[in-house]
């Protein structure tokens, strides 16, 4: 399976998982580029797939990425070529990656003159020797079903005392249009405000349950922004719970490896929609 559709995307792909890279080592300010032109000591023009330079006691260093999207090894003659690029490019270091791996003798001449090979590919089932690599979850959901309410104001509290004389309406609201705030959180609709208070009632799914919640600072927001101040909560409602269970397969959140073709060690994974 092909990790990527088009050289361009394979270069596209290399660029993303250096850029990866380079970040979780902390290394900042440093732009990975793609399809950049380099002029060389000679004069010549020289165009790298992925380019990126950094400066170190004052010295700038250049890495220069070639990318094979080869169905195929590959030969010597490409890994002589990148040897010719860090020639003619001051402070750079040539690698190559590809896809599949390379011909005889390629892997001698970039060890000699410090050359990295390396493999973006597709994840395989051996990546993960030594690692878990399926993980089987058993979730249970817990919910309530709220069936019926009766709200009680605090009438020891002479500002909601004033406002529901003045206006009795406020006690007729339905559930769906209640809006309560404790006091420390935002105003929360009234079925996310009952479930912070009541939890599922795990020794008696799907039967009825009465509870009274005597909050201390809690408030129902009328339309008009006033603050009623709540004494007595009494909720009627079924819990019920569902099971699910979930496998996530790591293989299938890892879009590309990278590999050291030499010593054959996984150097990173780029996961999906990084």
């Amino acid at each position: 399976m092909k990790v990527s559709e088009t050289s361009t995307d394979y270069e596209k792909l290399a660029q993303k998982i250096y850029g990866e890279i380079l970040a979780l080592e902390g290394v900042e300010n440093i732009d990975v580029r793609h399809n950049v032109k380099i002029k060389g000591k000679s004069g010549v023009e020289h165009q790298i797939d992925v380019f990126w330079e950094y400066k170190y006691a004052g010295v700038v260093h250049r890495v220069l990425i070639e990318c094979k999207h080869y169905s195929h090894a590959v030969s010597l003659l490409h890994v002589r070529n990148i040897h010719g690029l860090t020639t003619d490019i001051p402070n750079s270091t040539g690698i190559i990656v590809t896809t599949v791996g390379f011909q005889s003798g390629a892997k001698e001449y970039a060890d000699f003159y410090e050359m990295g090979l390396k493999l973006i590919r597709k994840p395989r089932g051996e990546d993960w020797d030594g690692c878990i690599q399926i993980v089987n979850i058993q979730m249970k959901f817990l919910r309530n079903h709220y069936l019926d309410f009766k709200l009680e104001f605090d009438g020891n509290d002479q500002a909601t005392r004033e406002s529901a004389q003045r206006d009795p309406s406020v006690m007729s609201a339905n559930s769906t249009e209640i809006i309560v705030r404790d006091e420390g959180y935002e105003p929360c609709a009234f079925n996310l405000w009952l479930d912070r208070h009541i939890s599922a009632e795990s020794d008696g799914f799907g039967v009825e349950n009465q509870k009274t919640l005597i909050p201390e600072k809690s408030y129902f927001v009328t339309p008009d922004n006033r603050e009623l101040k709540l004494g007595r909560v009494v909720v009627t409602y079924i819990s019920t719970q569902f099971d699910q269970d979930l496998e996530i397969d790591a293989m299938n959140l890892v879009e590309a490896v990278l590999q050291d073709f030499g010593s054959g060690e996984v150097e990173h994974m780029y996961h999906k929609n990084a």
